[in-house]
């Protein structure tokens, strides 16, 4: 297995509570899991699926990973691990009356043995760059995304976007909504040297109808660690507007080829003020 190093940074941002949580973990010596969660439906609420729904992966892949596991086998264990966290957030809301209607996205990357699959509930996002290019695996379980693909992102209004940006159409909520895997064809990605990963919650995500890719690549490949990566773009993503929790996990497999000074990075946790 290739070595694998990871990096996460949540923030709460300009909100009073981060219902965001943040998961990366190695179940075996050959196998990795990345995995970020958006929770919704109250503070309480959203704090506790967002928990809950990465607690109960842990654990299913931890029991799952005792077993040998190979890559074909990818796909039908992350399926379980999101129904059984789908069960437990159905659980949590049926003892608690106060708490229905809580959820929270879940997006993520499990892998073992140089090879690697994409789950996704909602709208966080997943982005891999290999041969020196990134691109964004998942896609986003939203009303925007949706309405993008019928009308074009030249037609949207930008006070469309700011009222119904924040809408998804599937998410963990205890109900029978069901994850998206990639590649959609095919068991899984081969994994090679100088791969990495960015998975986000929305709130890294501040212009919802740009594109993402050579800023995140930009700060992966011109920083000097996976730390200084993810703080500085979670601050840019503060300093820039973000009003959400603002979470990211970055991973490479290897070292990744850098050529540092690229990029301007910025304190974590970020000021009130963008410094000058």
């Amino acid at each position: 297995m290739l070595p694998i190093s990871a990096h996460g940074t949540t923030f709460p941002g300009r909100r009073d509570v981060n219902q965001d949580d943040i998961l990366h973990f190695y179940p075996t010596q050959d196998s990795f899991f990345l995995g970020v969660a958006d929770g919704m439906g109250g503070v309480a609420g959203g704090q506790i699926a967002s928990q809950t729904a990465l607690q109960t992966v842990e654990s299913v892949l931890r029991e799952k990973f005792e077993d040998e596991v190979t890559p074909d086998m990818l796909k039908d264990i992350l399926a379980t691990a999101f129904e059984e966290a789908q069960a437990s957030i159905r659980e949590i809301a049926d003892e608690d009356p106060s708490l229905d209607g809580m959820g929270t996205t879940l997006t993520c990357v499990m892998g073992c043995d140089n090879r690697f699959i994409a789950g996704n509930l909602g709208d966080s996002r997943v982005y891999y760059l290999t041969d020196g290019e990134i691109h964004q695996v998942t896609e986003d379980h939203s009303y925007l995304r949706e309405f993008e693909k019928e009308a074009g992102a030249d037609n949207i209004d930008p006070k469309f976007i700011e009222q119904y940006g924040h809408i998804i159409n599937k998410t963990l909520d205890g109900s029978g909504d069901e994850p998206d895997f990639f590649p959609e064809n095919g068991s899984h990605f081969e994994l090679t040297e100088e791969d990495g990963f960015l998975l986000c919650s929305d709130g890294l995500i501040v212009d919802k109808l740009q594109d993402q890719e050579q800023l995140f690549q930009s700060y992966m490949l011109g920083t000097p660690d996976l730390q200084t990566a993810a703080e500085s773009l979670v601050s840019l993503a503060y300093y820039s507007g973000s009003t959400d929790n603002i979470s990211a996990v970055l991973a490479e497999v290897g070292t990744l080829e850098r050529e540092l000074g690229r990029v301007r990075t910025y304190p974590f946790p970020p000021r009130e003020e963008e410094p000058a």
